[in-house]
């Protein structure tokens, strides 16, 4: 089934709209803008604070988040968790000026809404088209995500040095509020239930017991090591290339832009790949190559630097196999559920991660990236070991 195809479908592309206009206005405070603004105000100590704060409440609010997807509807929870970003966006423009770490507070709230949804913007994409399309589905969200962070780059990149960070948050909330009543466009693709809240949510949570399957336990003790090991690197990378490589706000702005064309070009062939070789190869292929691109993209001048982190994005793509592999392995009753708990145990293991990468950032910042590529292997024995017990099964 080709991309073509897909985009016939009226629910497909009026979810892709929504989440294009709604991940423009936050894309670039997610990608890079929150933790350069952290970091001036307490350097990378408070950045690798601001993570783990983040990774804590994101590590319980997916579980809820995925559970009512499944109990009272998909876009029930993408537009409640909508409605809480602007409020965290409100909450920044107020504290913006301050320069007082309390800005931390509505940051954590920010990021947390933003993953919230996720079980049930998969969940929704997943069950929108045939099986047999899933991978490019999946692949859709992410080019849109692509494309969206292009223009958010380039676009709050601009108006960062001409006005102030109060106004900059109150264009992004006034973007996300307009991205709502697209959302509310889109079909619902559960069926509701009958009884009470309480009972329906309930009767949702039943559907852990499927983590209780050999396969599912392994996959998710992978998904929690993996992105630990992400998660050391991950906030580290603009602040590397601020102090590092003497980058402004505006340059790292139009770097992340053309990095962004990169996950553009990925998540497209991403979708064929992972539809063509199946989900455990194409996380085996993303993380076998990745090993190599940390080390470079540590060690090398910056000219190489920029090709390397635009080389790791582009296979970073392969990460839509993940979703995959849940959402064609799972009963749609149970599918949000479980894209949440997926969700919340990886923001959980990904807790230390940050505070690892702030210890290791003193002694030598290259270390940040280059401790993640020496683990990546043991996560690349844990998908081999899944291989093999499915093959078995």
């Amino acid at each position: 089934m080709s991309y073509r195809v897909l985009l016939r479908s009226g629910n497909v592309r009026a979810l892709l709209l929504a989440y294009s206009l709604h991940t423009l206005a936050v894309s670039y405070l997610i990608g890079y803008y929150l933790n350069l603004t952290l970091s001036s105000i307490g350097g990378p100590a408070l950045v690798g604070l601001f993570a783990t704060i983040s990774n804590v409440f994101a590590g319980f609010l997916p579980i809820v988040a995925g559970a009512f997807a499944d109990s009272h509807g998909r876009r029930y929870m993408i537009v409640v968790s909508a409605v809480f970003e602007v409020l965290a966006l409100l909450s920044l423009a107020l504290v913006a000026d301050s320069g007082g770490r309390l800005i931390v507070l509505p940051a954590v709230m920010l990021s947390a809404s933003f993953i919230a949804p996720s079980p049930a913007l998969f969940s929704l994409m997943g069950e929108s088209v045939p099986r047999d399309g899933m991978g490019k589905a999946m692949s859709l969200l992410f080019m849109a995500s692509s494309a969206s962070g292009i223009l958010s780059y380039l676009t709050f990149g601009y108006l960062a040095e001409r006005i102030d960070d109060s106004c900059l948050f109150v264009l992004s909330a006034l973007l996300v509020l307009v991205s709502i009543p697209l959302y509310l466009r889109v079909s619902e693709t559960v069926e509701k239930k009958d009884g009470g809240t309480f009972e329906r949510f309930r009767r949702s949570l039943k559907g852990v017991t499927l983590l209780k399957e050999p396969p599912f336990k392994l996959f998710m003790i992978y998904m929690c090591f993996e992105l630990f090991v992400s998660s050391i690197a991950s906030p580290f990378v603009p602040v590397f290339l601020q102090e590092v490589y003497s980058l402004s706000v505006s340059q790292i702005s139009w770097l992340y832009s053309a990095i962004g064309f990169a996950t553009l070009v990925g998540a497209f062939i991403a979708g064929y790949v992972v539809d063509r070789i199946g989900s455990l190869n194409s996380l085996i292929l993303k993380d076998s190559l990745s090993v190599p691109l940390l080390i470079l993209f540590a060690l090398a001048p910056f000219s190489g630097a920029f090709l390397f982190l635009a080389v790791l994005a582009f296979i970073e793509q392969l990460n839509v196999a993940s979703n995959r592999y849940v959402v064609e392995n799972t009963r749609r009753e149970h599918r949000g559920l479980i894209l949440g708990f997926k969700s919340s145990l990886a923001k959980l293991s990904a807790v230390p991660g940050p505070v690892v990468g702030a210890l290791l950032w003193p002694i030598s910042p290259e270390l940040a990236f280059l401790v993640p590529a020496l683990l990546t292997p043991i996560g690349i024995g844990l998908l081999f070991l899944l291989r093999s017990a499915q093959k078995g099964g």
